[in-house]
């Protein structure tokens, strides 16, 4: 049986639904789960922060601002990852 329509939904999805987890900070990665702080706000969140505790996600910093994580942006960046 053929799979022609495995990840079909994925290409429908913005971005492909890839972009920066807002727990881990990883980029590029597929945000696929969903996960809800206490106020009532969903968070899309990869997979490795789906069983991330309630304290991180409140943490969770508000990525649908763009951050930037390369070239001259790059310090910093790495600097909001370690806190």
């Amino acid at each position: 049986m053929a799979k022609n329509n495995r990840g079909k939904l994925l290409y429908k999805q913005p971005q492909r639904s890839r972009g920066i987890c807002p727990i881990c900070l990883a980029t590029r990665i597929k945000l696929l789960e969903t996960q809800k702080k206490s106020d009532g706000t969903v968070l899309k969140v990869c997979k490795r922060c789906v069983h991330a505790s309630p304290i991180k996600v409140e943490a969770a910093l508000d990525v649908t601002a763009p951050i930037a994580f390369r070239r001259r942006h790059k310090k910093e960046f790495h600097q909001l990852k370690a806190q």
